[in-house]
């Protein structure tokens, strides 16, 4: 059985671009996954109805790849499929398209689905992914990690204290918040003359309210088979690692 496809239009808002008025990378997922989000309260399956369960889903681990970030006003096409499943982790799949039918960005997205109290990860329901029509499979998937930050090729190093309005319903950190603490660890020359091309970035702890944020980057260092960049990303809590990504970034001509 193959899953359905759940698509939706969405214009590119002010507030969700930067100064070069393009969506930022992290708006490009909060706008990914909103089709996720509408997908399943189009299904019934509610964030109501999960957190009533004491659950809540938690992304593990986003692959994504930009071929063009969209601009201010543009309209675009946002879509998804939650792909298969196993008793512990579910796999999706997202695109985002312009009016013309081509691929601007592209995600896969590994989640797990956390009992709220205990704070660990829980079996699935059959019931809450039944309805997405995604395979069973008994195979984990393993997307590969980015590479381990070695803190002594630190580059650039910020911190950020935890605000209210960055914790979301799971009670912890929306891991969109991570996207920006990660691109804004880069200098502004760089920002100004490079993009995101493919950010792989995986979540290994949880941050809650009122914890200070230490987001790292190295220097970055030339790909020997495309001649992009390349930076890597911690983001950490005192001693204990947060997050890692692995950026690569095209020059802007």
């Amino acid at each position: 059985m193959t899953a359905d496809i759940f698509s939706e239009k969405h214009q590119i808002l002010f507030y969700e671009t930067d100064r070069t008025r393009q969506v930022t990378p992290g708006m490009l997922v909060n706008i990914l996954m909103l089709a996720s989000q509408d997908q399943s309260d189009a299904l019934g399956i509610t964030s109501q109805k999960i957190h009533a369960q004491d659950l809540g889903w938690v992304v593990t681990q986003h692959l994504l790849t930009i071929e063009r970030l969209p601009r201010l006003k543009e309209q675009v096409v946002i879509k998804t499929q939650a792909t298969a499943y196993n008793h512990y982790f579910c796999y999706r799949d997202f695109w985002l398209e312009d009016l013309a039918g081509h691929t601007l960005a592209k995600m896969h997205s590994i989640f797990i689905l956390m009992d709220q109290q205990k704070r660990k990860i829980t079996k699935v329901p059959d019931e809450l992914v039944a309805p997405y029509g995604s395979d069973y499979t008994a195979k984990v998937e393993r997307i590969a990690e980015p590479e381990k930050f070695d803190a002594a090729k630190t580059a650039q190093s910020k911190d950020y204290r935890v605000r209210f309005m960055d914790i979301d319903a799971n009670q912890h950190v929306n891991n969109v918040h991570y996207f920006d603490w990660i691109v804004d660890s880069l200098p502004e020359d760089f920002l100004i003359t490079h993009q995101l091309k493919q950010m792989n970035i995986r979540y290994k702890r949880e941050v809650h309210y009122g914890e200070l944020v230490t987001s790292k980057v190295d220097e970055p260092i030339t790909a020997a088979d495309s001649g992009m960049l390349i930076t890597h990303h911690q983001v950490s809590v005192g001693q204990q690692e947060s997050c890692r990504a692995q950026c690569l970034w095209d020059k802007i001509v």
